[in-house]
């Protein structure tokens, strides 16, 4: 199998032309096997995890803390997870699959809107960690849009249906 040098495509050994875009594949012919492996591993995996998000608690306390490299927690959505990271030495990473996510909702104090901030609550299926609290977080309803979107797009990819416990 031969890929195209335009789009990347895998094609058969021995077409001429790419079938997705058409270009000639006269020169992929003449490569070797090891180039083949080598432009097959710079292309971008469509099951590859994207940093969708990354921040960490921003109200007026944590960014002291963050002033004083104290500040030790550290949220990341991915494309196929929710990391929390805490811990000044010793770190403890909870990781939650985004397929696992079953709700994801937002609170709002008073002090939290003055600040810009709110917590995002995310219900999961996971036994170790059932509910994760992303506290501070900036712009929080942005961040939890993507978030849902994520999730959305994840359980779509892993053909997961929406249904009620029983």
């Amino acid at each position: 199998m031969i890929y195209c040098t335009n789009c990347g495509a895998p094609c058969p050994d021995d077409a001429h032309f790419c079938g997705k875009c058409g270009k000639p594949l006269h020169a992929a012919a003449g490569t070797s096997e090891g180039q083949r492996q080598r432009a097959r591993a710079e292309l971008p995996d469509e099951r590859s995890e994207k940093t969708l998000w990354e921040g960490r608690p921003s109200d007026l306390g944590d960014q002291i803390r963050t002033g004083l490299l104290m500040n030790n927690v550290r949220y990341k959505i991915t494309s196929q997870r929710l990391i929390v990271t805490t811990g000044l030495v010793g770190k403890k990473t909870e990781e939650i699959e985004l397929v696992r996510v079953k709700d994801i909702s937002l609170e709002k104090t008073v002090m939290d809107r003055m600040m810009g901030v709110g917590t995002i609550l995310v219900h999961s299926s996971d036994p170790t960690a059932p509910e994760v609290r992303l506290e501070d977080v900036k712009e929080a309803e942005k961040v939890k849009d993507l978030l849902r979107a994520a999730v959305r797009e994840e359980k779509e990819r892993y053909g997961t249906r929406y249904r009620e416990d029983l």
